[in-house]
């Protein structure tokens, strides 16, 4: 990968520029199992470079599909910086991280024979239920390079199981769910252990006739629900949304924005982080960086560019999209912790409602937090029976939702946008509109 760095790089000095080189070697392994045995298993693998140059005062990008050395990306870029016009000044020089800081090496996942066996297997009792398992093993070797200084190089991945149970009753109960860690085995012995026994009794209640009248005393979002609604949060805590009038939280550092004991940390190089990154897409080292203590607001992600522009620093948030693209600010591993620990069990004498799976937005405003979603959820009684409480609807507005969170189930899940991985445990919560 270098040689092609050297060589754009170079290019780019002939043409009196500055110049710093992405690139990224792709590799995904991915199969389907049903019915014990491997329905489709397909591997593939891609390339991408992308640059950035700084030329009197002016900023370029351009990106190659595939990877590799080729003197016009380098042309294309200084038109682009051109077009654009004037720019802040090329960043500095830095000193390279470490290769692998953080507890262990870096993942490295795959898609053997064995994995394979055991997915198949996990899928072979037929039954009343369907079990559908789909992995995929991504491994990433990324290199960035500015002119003049040492290249930059990590190999990361992570590892993806994706779980569609169906169950057949007097309805067709449904319920999907994702698993991400930095190795197959790690996530299958979760899978193996109690995940999908978990979410087969649980597509068993969702069989079930709906109970007929929807009666409750508490409501528990499981994670799986939890995360997608915070996702719609997530970008009023990334510095360009500050920056262009679309964050509702601009302004609000040092307040009080969620419920006591609510802390929101990134961390890409956290243990149960599952894409350990030592660095941006930029170079910068990737630390913990807190956004929320004890509900209290106490900054935003920031990117190399948006620090710049806000006189700060960055925390390490630039990253590309999946083709190489330009950096935006997203998170690299989000985990949105309560306070609390209350179980997911009802209380005494009371009756919970705990709701399971979001079946997709109706409405929602990433801007101003509001939301309407379809879902599904299980009564549990006072003596712990569960019963079907069928599709509902959630509505409310998730940054209210953080003020009102009183205690958490212990049970994280994550939701994945490329390379960003969000986390949220299931919250007890009395900030819904709750109806069928």
């Amino acid at each position: 990968m270098s040689e092609a760095s050297d060589f754009l790089n170079a290019t780019a000095a002939e043409r009196g520029a500055d110049c710093e080189v992405w690139e990224n070697a792709h590799e995904t392994d991915e199969l389907v199992c049903r019915d014990g045995a491997v329905e489709r298993r397909v591997a593939t693998a891609a390339t991408a470079t992308a640059l950035t140059v700084w030329k009197d005062g002016t900023e370029g990008y351009a990106v190659h599909i595939p990877g590799g050395a080729d003197a016009s990306l380098v042309d294309t870029a200084l038109a682009v910086g051109r077009a654009l016009g004037s720019a802040p000044p090329a960043p500095a020089h830095r000193t390279p991280p470490p290769a692998e800081p953080g507890p262990g090496p870096l993942a490295d996942p795959r898609l053997d024979e064995t994995v394979a066996q055991r997915l198949a297997k996990l899928t072979a009792d037929p039954g009343d239920v369907d079990v559908e398992l789909r992995a995929r093993a991504d491994r990433s070797r990324v290199l960035l390079h500015r002119a003049g200084g040492e290249p930059l190089r990590h190999t990361t991945g992570t590892f993806q199981l994706q779980a569609r149970i169906t169950a057949k009753g007097r309805r067709v109960g449904f319920i999907a769910h994702q698993m991400f860690g930095r190795s197959a085995d790690a996530v299958l012995a979760d899978a193996e252990g109690t995940e999908l026994a978990e979410l087969t009794a649980l597509a068993r209640v969702l069989a079930r006739d709906p109970v007929p009248h929807l009666s409750h005393d508490d409501v528990l979002l499981d994670g799986r629900v939890m995360v997608k609604l915070f996702m719609l949060a997530v970008p009023a805590f990334q510095l360009d949304s500050v920056l262009e009038g679309r964050s509702p939280l601009a302004g609000r550092t040092g307040e009080r924005i969620g419920s006591a004991g609510l802390s929101l940390v990134d961390d890409p190089l956290a243990a149960d982080s599952p894409l350990p990154t030592p660095w941006d897409d930029e170079g910068t080292a990737c630390r913990a960086t807190t956004l929320l203590e004890d509900g209290v607001l106490r900054g935003f992600l920031s990117s190399r560019r948006t620090a710049a522009e806000a006189g700060t620093v960055s925390t390490g948030s630039g990253r590309r999209g999946a083709s190489g693209e330009m950096p935006t600010v997203q998170p690299g591993f989000l985990a949105l912790r309560p306070g609390t620990p209350l179980g997911d069990a009802p209380r005494d004498g009371r009756t919970l409602l705990k709701v399971v799976q979001a079946n997709g937005a109706h409405t929602s405003n990433v801007i101003t937090g509001d939301f309407s979603i379809g879902a599904n959820a299980v009564l549990v009684t006072p003596d712990g029976a569960q019963h079907n409480a069928g599709n509902i609807t959630l509505a409310g507005n998730v940054f209210e939702l953080l003020t009102r969170i009183d205690g958490h189930d212990g049970r994280p899940r994550v939701n994945r946008g490329h390379t960003s991985f969000v986390t949220s445990p299931g919250v007890w919560t009395s900030g819904l509109t709750i109806g069928r």
